[in-house]
């Protein structure tokens, strides 16, 4: 069960860097498009691992692997715009159990996966624990339809991403896998040059910030591609579907840093703390846990 480790540290990672992003977007000049232009450019360092198992593929091959790194380039430019629009604390988890429930529809039409008794209480503990520590309080404005746009776009292209990736997985070691993957991500990036709107803003990028505004997003992407990285090693592992679904854990470290955080930047991160609220945490965290028991039984 060493994928369950691997999946839970991929999602404390994930955490730090939502908080960190969501700092950039809301408070600098760059802007979403920018973000996934370089999250995608950014993948070309995998030709660093090309000396460790870096393999020629089938033309089918190729195509799932780079359709896997397309896709996920959309899904965060998606993400990015939700986050910039919405308190990052309670837009997570519905966009997180979104990508939960497309991934495990997906599994079941194009994978052979298939969940036991024990892991579809598992899966559907973690993803409701998770859903119930973060759901956002009545707000007309939440959910909009712009918003309702983005979370729907970018969950469904995290999932197709995700499965697309464990089909690459089933057929490739881990590292020519992860490789091909991340070229993919590369053309996701060069798609964003198509539109004129995208190029002028991408290459205008030097002239609107400031040279100390690039290292916090340089550390956030060092991070977050760790992360990722730990994110494939354990859809490689183990079950994509249920690794999806442990997010239920992310929200958890999610919910503890947005609440420390919260005081000292309010205008950024906001969370109410009321006993109806403490309340129903702390159901989530239960039920997080409990799904985690019957992961592992």
């Amino acid at each position: 069960m060493n994928w369950i480790i691997i999946a839970i540290i991929s999602h404390f990672l994930t955490a730090i860097v939502f908080i960190i992003d969501k700092f950039i977007v809301s408070k600098t000049a760059i802007r979403p498009v920018i973000y996934s232009f370089y999250v995608g450019i950014l993948g070309g360092l995998t030709i660093l691992l090309f000396p460790f198992g870096f393999e020629l593929i089938s033309l089918k091959q190729i195509i799932i692997s780079f359709m896997a790194g397309i896709l996920f380039i959309f899904a965060t430019l998606y993400f990015y715009k939700t986050i910039k629009i919405s308190e990052i604390s309670r837009i997570i988890p519905i966009i997180g159990g979104a990508v939960a429930v497309f991934t495990l529809i997906l599994t079941y039409l194009f994978l052979e996966e298939r969940l036991s008794s024990n892991q579809f209480i598992a899966f559907f503990l973690l993803v409701f624990g998770g859903l119930i520590i973060l759901w956002p309080k009545r707000n007309k404005k939440m959910f909009s339809f712009q918003k309702i746009s983005f979370i729907l776009l970018s969950a469904l292209f995290f999932a197709g991403s995700y499965v697309l990736t464990k089909m690459v997985f089933t057929e490739q070691s881990f590292i020519n896998g992860f490789i091909w993957i991340r070229l993919g991500s590369v053309l996701g990036a060069c798609l964003l040059l198509i539109l004129p709107r995208n190029r002028k803003i991408i290459f205008n990028i030097s002239k609107e910030i400031k040279k100390k505004t690039i290292i916090l997003p340089i550390f956030s992407k060092s991070l977050s591609a760790f992360a990722f990285f730990l994110l494939n090693y354990a859809i490689f592992l183990g079950n994509v579907a249920l690794v999806n679904a442990l997010q239920g854990v992310q929200y958890v470290f999610l919910l503890i840093m947005a609440f420390f955080l919260s005081a000292k930047f309010p205008q950024i991160i906001k969370e109410q703390i009321n006993r109806g609220v403490i309340f129903k945490r702390i159901l989530g965290i239960i039920f997080v846990c409990l799904g985690l028991i019957f992961l592992t039984l």
